[in-house]
């Protein structure tokens, strides 16, 4: 429960494991790129990362919807309705299933096209495609695993979905050397090393769901009706659309920069990971402070969420200021970890992007900040019009800054972003902590304990 104890100290208890969840889910891709690095080269690094924007936008739509639901369930566990959480879990899990089934035919049926329309170079085409496929394939297993991680985060338990990550990020690395080294499967091998080790550990969450967990174990609901199905997708539907629109901008990035190389891509690709990896831990005290306000929102302790805001921002800007500057002094370090023989241009590359984006996560901190609270406080469209936001900045960074800068232009795409996504939230994140404050006045005094 998130509803005792010191706010920060709750919540950056909480949000560990989440990092540690987020690294781990990281590692497979940064596994995958580093191992196939190594073993086949800067030109099939530069075909996995020719697909991340693409990967992003699909996952991140499942992904969300996931994250969506977990914060119904938290309210619902926060205000003691355990009977609510059982039925709103069933219910979750049919819809996420006609979603995936939905995404992953969708996916698999015209991925070609799009990485056409993309511009991928022909010469990693063929490996961007075999790479794409597999992970498509794999939805219905990555979506069951973040419903079920997602469904035990909302109820305070952060620690079990580390776990089966833990394992099957082992698994993927070892499969990965297998299909590649003993099965010559190049790309496609890295990709099905990842999805066996992704239906690995979501085998693992639902078998402890069913042991360890009553609310959690799937019943058919009886009597469906509408307007449940309708609480369900406008909170899940809200925020798929805001990871899938940010990932929107994200390809349009990723379509400017096929045009620059190969060179500028596998520098995009290394650069785009660290950035990805240093983001975890903003995102996580985000996540984790999502779920500690919809917790604390579900069993009225208004002033509990007002101090955990307050304390986790500073935090937050504190970690962000730590990772600009340690990212900035190790930059080439950090390029040699994914390419061992890196060219002078490659090199320098990755030095601009640093450089550029790093000292913009400050604004990075806040801006995850206002967009978990809105979320925890039930502010579902709010953060995907920042999205949207997002995606006209990335719009304009790729259809005109990389135009007349080059790769330049592709650095400042993400500041932009950032920056138009804040000013968003700012118009309207007042008004909710006014919200808050008015609530405050009949909350009973001394629960912020």
């Amino acid at each position: 429960m998130l509803t005792k104890g010191t706010p920060w100290k709750v919540i950056l208890n909480f949000a560990w494991p989440i990092l540690l969840s987020g690294l781990l889910q990281q590692l497979y891709n940064l596994a995958d790129l580093m191992i196939v690095g190594q073993l086949l080269g800067a030109q099939s690094v530069a075909a996995i990362g020719s697909t991340s924007s693409l990967v992003g936008f699909v996952l991140g739509f499942s992904q969300g919807i996931t994250t969506g639901m977990g914060l119904i369930i938290a309210r619902l566990f926060g205000a003691r309705a355990f009977k609510d959480v059982k039925r709103q879990f069933s219910i979750s899990c049919l819809i996420c299933g006609v979603i995936a089934m939905i995404l992953m035919v969708l996916s698999l049926v015209y991925v070609k096209q799009v990485l056409l329309l993309l511009g991928t170079p022909l010469a990693i085409f063929n490996d961007a495609r075999d790479y794409i496929l597999m992970i498509f394939a794999g939805i219905p297993i990555s979506m069951a695993f973040n419903l079920c991680a997602n469904m035990l985060r909302a109820v305070g338990n952060s620690r079990t979905p580390l776990v089966f990550l833990a394992i099957a990020v082992v698994i993927n690395i070892v499969l990965n050397f297998v299909f590649i080294l003993a099965f010559g499967m190049g790309t496609m091998g890295s990709a099905l090393a990842t999805v066996i080790s992704q239906f690995a550990a979501a085998v693992l969450c639902g078998i402890h769901m069913l042991k360890n967990e009553m609310m959690f174990r799937f019943k058919m609901p009886t009597k469906l009706k509408f307007k449940e199905l309708a609480a369900q997708l406008t909170v899940g539907i809200p925020m798929g659309m805001q990871f899938s629109i940010i990932a929107i901008g994200a390809l349009l990035v990723q379509r400017a920069l096929n045009g620059l190389g190969t060179t500028a891509i596998a520098s995009s690709s290394v650069a785009a990971k660290v950035d990805q990896v240093a983001m975890l831990p903003l995102s996580a005290l985000g996540a984790a402070l999502g779920t500690y306000i919809a917790q604390n929102y579900g069993s009225l302790q208004y002033k509990r969420i007002l101090i955990g805001i307050k304390q986790t921002s500073w935090i937050s800007l504190g970690i962000g200021l730590f990772l600009a500057v340690t990212i900035i002094g190790f930059s080439d370090l950090l390029t040699y970890l994914f390419v061992p023989r890196p060219s002078a241009g490659l090199l320098q590359l990755n030095r601009l992007y640093f450089r550029v984006v790093t000292p913009w996560y400050l604004l990075l901190s806040v801006l995850f900040i206002l967009r978990f609270t809105l979320q925890g406080l039930n502010y579902n469209l709010l953060p995907m019009i920042a999205g949207v936001v997002e995606l006209i900045m990335r719009m304009i960074a790729a259809l005109l800054f990389v135009n007349y800068w080059g790769y330049l232009g592709i650095c400042l795409a993400e500041p932009l972003a950032w920056g138009g996504g804040l000013c968003t939230l700012l118009l309207w994140f007042p008004t909710a902590i006014r919200q808050i404050k008015r609530l405050v006045r009949i909350e009973e005094p001394g629960s912020a304990g």
